[in-house]
């Protein structure tokens, strides 16, 4: 979802700088590139053993970094040609499935301001599942959910995390070079990597066009 479908990772970054202002972490603004992908969890479990957590727990830090993404959900945008894809596929007869490394919350929060769920036959979340990115089971889950093999699905990812766990589930992975780049996204193992939803959209019309 963030980075594939909506283009969040600014505004988790912001919310992230408040909490650490709200709680006096020292937190170089240089580390934040590495926590792409990562759950809030990781994230700060990550800080708490770095940098410290102030006078909060890491549940703390978590539950007023999610409370400051709700107060700036507004600022949310679709990542460009994600919906128009969106569309297509769900057009095309192809069931949907949403794997995310987000909280519920979080999920539904984006799929409310963009009126995401007529398109969605399956979520799953980071709370659906016991091992997140990069663990295969999300994707296995999504897949089960689907009711289809992981080998049948077309994975798009924007993270290596996603792309690591994708590819162990045995998917088929498109890799989006919104959040990292190309040359990242191909060394992950991604099967093939766009600059673009537009151009992965004409790639799935290419290969429903041959198949049909």
């Amino acid at each position: 979802m963030d980075g594939v479908l909506v283009d969040s990772e600014s505004i988790h970054e912001k919310a992230q700088n408040i909490v650490c202002r709200q709680y006096e972490l020292n937190v170089p603004k240089s580390v934040s590139p590495i926590f792409k992908g990562w759950t809030e969890k990781r994230v700060y479990e990550y800080i708490a053993e770095n940098f410290g957590t102030g006078p909060a727990t890491v549940e703390e830090l978590i539950k007023a970094k999610h409370a400051t993404y709700a107060d700036l959900v507004d600022e949310l945008q679709m990542v460009p040609g994600a919906l128009r894809l969106l569309q297509f596929v769900h057009s095309s007869g192809l069931p949907l499935g949403l794997v995310t490394s987000a909280t519920k919350a979080d999920q539904e929060r984006a799929f409310a301001n963009f009126d995401l769920s007529p398109y969605f036959s399956s979520v799953v979340t980071v709370e659906d599942v016991t091992r997140p990115k990069p663990d295969s089971q999300p994707f296995l889950r999504g897949a089960t959910q689907l009711g289809v093999s992981a080998t049948e699905c077309l994975v798009i990812e924007d993270s290596t995390y996603g792309i690591l766990g994708a590819l162990r589930a045995g998917c088929h992975v498109f890799g989006i070079s919104t959040t990292f780049s190309s040359q990242t996204l191909q060394e992950a193992g991604a099967h093939a990597v766009y600059n673009s939803m537009e151009d992965i959209e004409l790639q799935l019309k290419a290969v429903l066009t041959a198949t049909a």
